[in-house]
């Protein structure tokens, strides 16, 4: 059973995705409430405020595409504008916005047993905008038992009824992780060394909608980082024995990546948006197609690029049940792409149970879906849920030398808690 809440995935080998907190969304719920269906990394089952109430929905449960008139304007609507209903006064109380108080205990084969944490306020920029999902500014971080340290700061805001998209991010972070090398061959081998990774980075990402839930825009990454091998983990007394040629073969690999490197990059970003919630969807689609160009022109230290597309669709069945599906592509190219930037499996959600640096690879693809059940209670209970979940993908060096023996499975169940 799968028994850690993730914010997320911030414990994975890279400070990208996680300490710079790219989807500031995840300061409020952890991704899979805002874009895919499984849970948090390392077999982590999501906790999701429930935040539905805050977007404005037809009967549908899609976000309305106008604002919707006050109740008290409305023909027959009652008696006056001083009336209040309690659900008119839950509603007005909601977009004055709520705070997120978020201690969340983990455990990680990646980074081991500590907790993640996050401080957000959750509100609306314009109280009269009926269209705009709930903009989210915040802070998050983690600290757990092998020494890894993370803090982030940042912010998704939404503007216009939604015709504008912005997020902003920067953190700092010491990681200690292992890594195992590249490729498939080297993950099922086992033998690993440990890394720490120090540094930080900034992220800012602009989009404008072309039409109803369609969504171009551009957004750019700094990191200036420090990789070396930890050498207090390799002489520690319980340090596992590994074979030391096996043990240089992988150092060999990641030798480029070590010392200080700095990575800048810019690049494309399209968004289809139909989701009747950016926490908790329960119907729609959310398809994400992104590209970075690293330059040595803009900073970096090397050229090369990165390609992620993303499609996750969310189906419920009744009130309290929900399924979900999702599917990933990525692809790393360029002469020289730091390890750190390869496609890793286990991150962000793709494919639970395995621990992140295990396998990665220039390629990868991961599908899954995901049974979600609410308790059907509107008192305390209603915020406990069951999931469950079932997954498989692969990373190679090109998509064509991928196999039928070559799919790593996964799977698993939870519980779910809703913090609000």
């Amino acid at each position: 059973m799968a028994y850690r809440a993730g914010l997320s995935d911030s414990t994975m080998l890279l400070l990208l995705a996680a300490i710079l907190l790219v989807e500031i969304d995840a300061l409020a719920a952890p991704l899979v409430c805002a874009y895919l269906p499984a849970g948090a990394e390392d077999g982590a089952t999501p906790v999701a405020p429930a935040s539905d109430a805050t977007v404005s929905q037809s009967t549908t449960g899609v976000p309305d595409a106008q604002p919707s008139q006050p109740e008290s304007s409305q023909p027959n609507a009652g008696q006056g504008q001083n009336d209040h209903t309690p659900k008119t006064d839950s509603r007005n109380a909601e977009r004055k916005g709520t705070w997120l108080l978020a201690p969340i205990p983990i455990h990680s084969p990646a980074i081991g047993s500590g907790l993640q944490w996050a401080v957000a306020r959750i509100f609306h920029l314009n109280k009269q905008d009926e269209v705009s999902p709930p903009s989210t500014i915040g802070a998050a971080g983690l600290f757990t038992s092998n020494g890894s340290r993370a803090i982030g700061f940042g912010g998704k805001l939404y503007f216009k009824e939604d015709k504008y998209r912005v997020t902003r991010a920067f953190g700092t972070a010491s990681i200690n992780v292992d890594t195992y090398g590249i490729g498939l061959a080297a993950g099922k081998n086992g033998v690993f060394v440990p890394l720490k990774t120090d540094g930080g980075g900034f992220y800012g990402e602009f989009l404008y909608r072309l039409k109803k839930g369609v969504y171009l825009g551009a957004r750019g990454q700094y990191r200036n980082l420090t990789l070396s091998l930890n050498q207090e983990k390799l002489d520690a007394p319980d340090a596992p024995v590994q074979p030391p040629e096996q043990i240089a073969e992988v150092i060999n690999q990641i030798r480029a990546d070590l010392l200080q490197q700095r990575t800048v990059s810019i690049g494309p970003r399209f968004e289809w948006d139909s989701r009747d919630s950016t926490f908790y969807p329960k119907q729609g689609l959310l398809l994400d197609v992104a590209a970075d160009f690293f330059a040595e022109g803009l900073g970096s230290k090397w050229n090369y690029q990165f390609y992620k597309m993303e499609f996750n669709k969310y189906h419920s069945i009744g009130e309290h049940q929900v399924v979900a599906f999702r599917g990933m592509g990525c692809a790393a190219a360029g002469n020289r792409v730091p390890i750190y930037d390869l496609c890793l499996f286990g991150a962000a959600n793709d494919i639970r149970g395995y621990p992140g640096g295990r396998f990665q690879d220039r390629r990868m693809f991961a599908t899954q879906a995901e049974y979600r059940l609410m308790m059907p209670a509107d008192n305390f209970l209603g915020r406990f849920g069951v999931v469950a979940v079932g997954s498989f993908g692969a990373v190679a060096r090109n998509f064509s030398d991928i196999g039928f023996s070559d799919l790593l499975p996964g799977g698993g169940g939870g519980l779910r808690f809703r913090l609000a």
